[in-house]
């Protein structure tokens, strides 16, 4: 490597299914605790998450809704609603990126950006 190039950061990206189980590592990932929402679907519970901010920025919150395989990201001015996730792609001290089977995927950075490709 010459005094130029900078060097090359290798990050951990874990690969798991969209589901209640994943939302532990999410919410780890992510630096927030997550809770059981105020409303259910039909008799399942809906998680919460907050994502703290980054600076000058309200908190990305994300909903789960694990049986309709949808997650919800909520921040100002801001509402994505991404249904038929399949599963979620943990890059290690950068963000995730719920993936749909047609390749279109919601990344969620810490510090709560919201980006959707489709």
């Amino acid at each position: 490597m010459n005094q130029h190039e900078s060097p090359v950061i290798r990050r951990e990206i874990r690969k798991l299914p969209f589901g209640e189980a994943a939302i532990d590592e999410i919410a780890a990932l992510l630096g927030g605790e997550p809770r059981t929402a105020d409303f259910k679907l039909r008799d399942e519970a809906v998680i919460q998450l907050d994502v703290p901010s980054g600076i000058n920025r309200s908190a990305t919150t994300l909903t789960f809704w694990p049986s309709l395989r949808r997650v919800d990201a909520m921040a100002e001015g801001l509402l994505v609603v991404f249904t038929d996730v399949v599963t979620v792609d943990l890059v290690e001290g950068v963000e995730m990126l719920f993936r749909r089977v047609s390749g279109e995927y919601l990344i969620v950075a810490i510090g709560g950006k919201v980006i959707v490709r489709s």
